[in-house]
């Protein structure tokens, strides 16, 4: 998953780190082609130190389907799932169609005035 998470994603900048106890927020700044990528990661460790779980979240919107279509269109051809690798960039790319369109013209109308 790392390998192909690293493929899609360029130009990966860490910005801050938090942590308390066993807790540490980790957050960064991507290019997933053209869209910009905001990410959070909260790692959460165990008493070894080691990460026993990694909840990642994703902004805005158009970045994570641009992300969706290229982790899973990668992901279903290593598991020998060539149809699923060909429905994935549609179904994505019509989310990914409505969520740009969402936030580049019909957000900014409804902005404070």
């Amino acid at each position: 998953m790392l390998e192909v998470a690293l493929a899609a994603i360029d130009d990966i900048t860490y910005t801050d780190q938090v942590a308390e106890g066993g807790t540490v927020a980790l957050f960064c700044e991507a290019q997933v082609g053209a869209v910009r990528l905001y990410e959070a990661q909260r790692l959460r460790l165990g008493a070894d130190g080691l990460i026993s779980d990694i909840s990642l979240y994703v902004r805005p919107l158009p970045a994570l389907t641009l992300l969706m279509a290229r982790l899973g269109t990668d992901l279903a051809r290593r598991n020998g799932q060539p149809g699923l690798a060909r429905l994935i960039p549609l179904a994505s790319g019509a989310m990914y169609s409505m969520a740009a369109t969402g936030e580049r013209r019909i957000m900014p109308r409804a902005a404070p005035r």
